[in-house]
Order: structure tokens, then sequence, then C-alpha cells
């Protein structure tokens, strides 16, 4: 792990653009307090490390009416509900 690769909560709160720039080509370790609590890596090598080859569509049936109404509620959420890392 280098130096450039360590960020930390604030800078990513404060420069999320700036500290994502270069996470394709190695990964970016977030820490909170000196101490690392996640790792940001690009989103090929996370596909390939869970075993997905692409991202699949799903088809209206296949949906669970639960899933439908979390949907209608995440659209309609107003920026005040999110959560602000």
């Amino acid at each position: 792990m280098t130096k450039s690769q360590c960020i930390s909560v604030t800078q990513l709160r404060t420069e999320t653009k700036r500290c994502l720039e270069g996470v394709k080509e190695e990964p970016k370790y977030i820490f909170i307090n000196n101490q690392p609590i996640a790792v940001i890596i690009n989103i090929d090598d996370y596909e390939n490390l869970c075993g997905y080859t692409e991202l699949e569509e799903l088809d209206e049936k296949d949906i669970s009416k639960k899933l439908k109404k979390e949907a209608k509620k995440a659209k309609r959420a107003k920026q005040s509900e999110l959560i602000n890392i």
C-alpha cells in the first residue's frame, strides 16, 4: 500500500472525485482515525472477484413485490433522507 492509495474518510467526503482518480489502476484504502476500514476497487475487479461476468437485467416477473416497493420508495427519497458520508 502506497501513500497515494490511502484516503481518509474526510477526504473522501470533501474530495470524492479526486479520491477516486486512479482507482482503475490501483485500489484505494479508506481510513477512519488512522485505521483502515474499507477498500475501493474498480468495478471490473469487483465483478471478477465476485464471479460476475456482466450485469444482468431482471424481467418484471423476477422482481418481488417487496423489492418493487423499496425501489419506488428510493426513487421518491429526498436528498435530506440520504446518508451523507
